[in-house]
């Protein structure tokens, strides 16, 4: 796994390179989310890392350390067509005015993320499959979730390990 500074590099440079190569036009390799509704999904999961949305745990209590450790906390990719019970089947309208809108307020998420944990490092948030993560456990999964996304635009390679 990448250390704190690495995936905080991430946040800062490549993904801000790669949603700059993103466009409204941009199609996707496999599943039903246009350009805009994927990056409205990502400000939703940002929101939940950063406490301005909260949710509820679907995973069985029992279950959430054994799958945090195999799907999170492992060098295997997010599953493609992964179906997020918090999510409905089929892609949510879009929020933003328009596409410029929507990446500002991906930004804008990924700032206050790093915002709400700066002063609380040792604070933990709630997702609602791997349980309560804390800050690093949050880099890493933004930075597996904002790699499967970029690949399904086809803005990176689609990988089979990430590291």
């Amino acid at each position: 796994m990448k250390t704190t500074q690495e995936l905080e590099q991430f946040l800062d440079n490549d993904f801000r390179n790669w949603l700059s190569l993103l466009t409204h036009q941009s199609v996707a390799l496999w599943g039903k989310m246009d350009a805009q509704q994927m990056v409205e999904h990502l400000i939703i999961a940002v929101n939940v890392s950063n406490g301005k949305q909260l949710i509820t745990l679907a995973t069985p209590m029992e279950k959430v350390e054994k799958v945090k450790k195999i799907a999170l906390l492992s060098d295997r990719p997010l599953q493609r067509e992964f179906k997020n019970v918090a999510l409905p089947t089929d892609p949510i309208p879009h929020e933003y005015a328009d596409f410029p809108a929507a990446k500002q307020g991906l930004i804008e998420a990924v700032e206050a993320f790093k915002n709400h944990f700066e002063t609380q490092a040792e604070k933990t948030q709630l997702h609602n499959i791997f349980g309560e993560l804390n800050y690093q456990e949050w880099l890493w999964f933004h930075y597996k979730h904002f790699i499967h996304h970029f690949s399904q635009f086809g803005i990176i390679p689609t990988v089979d390990r990430i590291s």
